[in-house]
């Protein structure tokens, strides 16, 4: 059957020919991780398997680290790709490709703004750890126990001796709009500024993003972006459901996020089932 071609972004793409599906790039939290899950169901880890059997490759695609992925996938960490802290740091099983660093003139001075913003915590990215100076006590060891991250606690971020790859800032109880929109005027000049997803506002050098970090693992990997399958839920995800041949939105996506894919759907492992049995 011949492949619908749908225009987006003033550019053509295939569509409906899902058995020409190569790659699955998937986001985490709130998409494979639902309701702050921190552990992977196990049923994900046998469709990873059957589908390199069938010559489809995962790409694990986060705002999250490295390491804490590569925790996440155990049984299958060294058989997958990773796109890590929203495309800032691109990995092959247990090999890192690449790390996309900020200025750290420009990173102190982002720094010091989210300094100035009451009830919030600042997490700044290695590609080894998370780096922190904690306001509450207790944030740190939510990272390390619940989340499952490599911590380093500073004194003062100044201590920060490696590159940084990412910036963000927590709110517990969300982003405040007033306060998302005063980033992005500041920044959105020379960061790519994006809502990550409950109460996180992430910082990284300006095109770096899921949508690129998934083009430099194409040219690696030598894939065509139209044989992508990808799925997301948060604006971290834009520019990778807008890359893929093929997108799904969780349906608990904002609209705006929603408008990036071609179809929405409740759980990721059923439209894997359905990619396997020949059902999508």
């Amino acid at each position: 059957m011949a492949a619908a071609v749908k225009i987006r972004n003033g550019y053509e793409r295939l569509m409906g020919m899902t058995d020409n599906i190569r790659v699955i790039a998937s986001d985490f939290d709130g998409t494979i991780l639902k309701d702050g899950a921190q552990h992977v169901d196990e049923e994900y880890f046998p469709l990873i398997r059957e589908l390199k059997s069938m010559g489809i490759s995962f790409i694990a695609a986060s705002g999250r680290q490295y390491a804490n992925l590569r925790r996440l996938l155990a049984p299958v960490a060294d058989d997958i790709s990773y796109i890590c802290e929203n495309g800032a740091l691109i990995a092959q099983g247990g090999t890192i490709l690449y790390q996309n660093d900020i200025d750290r003139n420009m990173g102190l001075a982002l720094i010091r703004d989210m300094q100035e913003v009451p009830g919030t915590e600042i997490v700044v990215s290695g590609a080894d750890a998370s780096y922190l100076v904690p306001v509450d006590p207790m944030f740190p060891v939510m990272l390390r126990e619940k989340v499952k991250n490599q911590v380093a606690v500073l004194e003062d971020f100044r201590d920060m001796l490696i590159p940084m790859i990412k910036i963000s800032i927590y709110w517990p109880d969300g982003i405040p709009g007033d306060k998302e929109r005063w980033f992005h005027e500041k920044y959105d000049r020379c960061l790519n500024v994006v809502d990550g997803g409950n109460g996180w506002l992430d910082f990284t050098n300006k095109g770096v993003d899921k949508g690129s970090a998934l083009k430099l693992l194409a040219a690696k990997e030598q894939f065509f972006l139209e044989e992508v399958l990808a799925f997301g839920d948060s604006e971290n995800d834009m520019a990778m459901l807008k890359e893929a041949g093929l997108s799904f939105c969780m349906y608990t996506a904002k609209d705006h996020v929603k408008k990036c894919a071609d179809r929405e759907c409740k759980m990721v492992s059923q439209v894997l089932e359905d990619l396997i049995a020949g059902r999508l």
